[in-house]
């Protein structure tokens, strides 16, 4: 019997691995049991690593894979024209073969490293029977909370004289982040222990047109983040990081746990940009119920001058008005808040502009990047659906009302 070649031998044993890793994706509660217990210990230890280096190691080896990909494309079609030459043959045949290699590799690094903890159950609780409907009370409460503790946190931050804000560098508010991760540990165990530094995205520019503020690279366990964030935004962006890299790695998850640990933090940076997020989910749920209470109000004749279609201003006051009297006033921050807020986007801005935007003058590539973005946000909607971005509305209230 003839015998497998090397290349089909490891092929083969690559194959089989990555169905070995991959197979505690069959049971979530087993994928929960093996994120509790050892993904943290490799986590840690390739994070120990790779946190090193001052650069994204992934990105790096992202951009390598890139261009291998690209040079390969190229040898193929050298071939068109050298195929009668038996060396070249044999080193493209040589090339894709390492290629495929290589990129099996990957695949089985990412099996452990993201696609078991992936597949576990919401926040690793092993999907306990919660509440999913809430009353316009409850999440009316719910934002007045968000509100008040907003305005509260702004009173606690200096503003000079000529409205600048004093916001700390990166490296400062990190600290304070992963204390503030590591005391949420408390309730989510897997967010104790060590936590490598957020790295700053070379294609930064790149993200931004995509509306990616941050991501982690599972293979070298590095959290990364678009440079071009306001300085009040960045500290809710590297904790959403550090949730992912801590195996929480469900968008709604990460959205939850990175506004839980900064809203409780002794920070009053960190407690209002949390607070901010918190309100971006909960108003439109609130705005929705405000509606269904409305509906039944006036199905049941208990409202008889709400005005069915807004044909004039006074139609649009009326609608105002009821919504005053049946509601009350709306929760709204301060003005204080919103001067902050207006402050890390104004220094957002500053360190966009002092950058070069080659981008700018490739109206054809932005625009290919443009859909790429819209194409790989929709795929990502389709494949995490209830546990998308949105979905952390429903994890907040299901939070606040155990």
């Amino acid at each position: 019997m003839k015998k497998l070649p090397k290349y089909l031998k490891t092929v083969i044993i690559l194959l089989a691995l990555i169905i070995i890793t991959g197979l505690p994706a069959i049971s979530p509660r087993l994928c929960d049991w093996y994120t509790d217990h050892i993904y943290g210990v490799l986590c840690d230890a390739v994070s120990h690593i790779t946190g090193v280096f001052p650069f994204a190691l992934g990105e790096i080896i992202m951009y390598l894979g890139i261009v291998l990909l690209v040079a390969g494309i190229v040898f193929l079609l050298l071939l068109i024209f050298l195929r009668k030459k038996p060396r070249y043959r044999k080193f493209v045949k040589v090339y894709f073969q390492s290629f495929s290699i290589a990129l099996l590799i990957v695949v089985l690094i990412y099996m452990p490293a993201w696609f078991v903890p992936f597949c576990g159950t919401v926040l690793g609780q092993g999907n306990p029977e919660l509440r999913t409907t809430f009353t316009y009370e409850e999440i009316s409460d719910l934002l007045r909370y968000v509100v008040e503790s907003g305005n509260a946190a702004a009173e606690e931050i200096a503003i000079a004289e000529d409205g600048n804000v004093a916001f700390r560098s990166n490296e400062e508010n990190r600290a304070l982040v992963i204390k503030a991760m590591q005391d949420l540990g408390s309730e989510f165990p897997r967010l104790k222990g060590y936590y490598p530094p957020v790295k700053q995205a070379i294609c930064s520019d790149i993200l931004d047109r995509m509306g990616i503020g941050g991501y982690n690279y599972p293979y070298t366990m590095e959290p990364t983040h678009n440079r071009y964030m306001s300085p009040l935004w960045m500290p809710v962006l590297d904790a959403h990081e550090y949730s992912h890299h801590k195996g929480y790695y469900k968008e709604n998850e990460g959205n939850l746990l990175s506004v839980l640990a900064l809203s409780r933090s002794e920070d009053p940076y960190l407690r209002m940009a949390a607070f901010i997020e918190m309100y971006d989910y909960l108003y439109m749920a609130y705005i929705e119920a405000q509606d269904q209470v409305l509906d039944q109000m006036i199905a049941s004749g208990e409202i008889t001058d709400w005005p069915e279609q807004i044909q004039t201003k006074e139609d649009i006051e009326q609608r105002k008005q009821i919504y005053v009297r049946v509601f009350g006033e709306e929760p709204e921050f301060t003005d204080r808040v919103w001067q902050i807020y207006n402050a890390g986007m104004e220094i957002e801005k500053e360190i966009y502009e002092a950058d070069s935007h080659p981008i700018d003058d490739m109206p054809s590539v932005n625009e290919v990047i443009t859909e790429t973005a819209d194409t790989g946000w929709k795929v990502q909607g389709d494949i995490l659906q209830e546990n998308s971005y949105d979905g952390v509305t429903l994890l907040l209230l299901q939070y606040f009302y155990k």
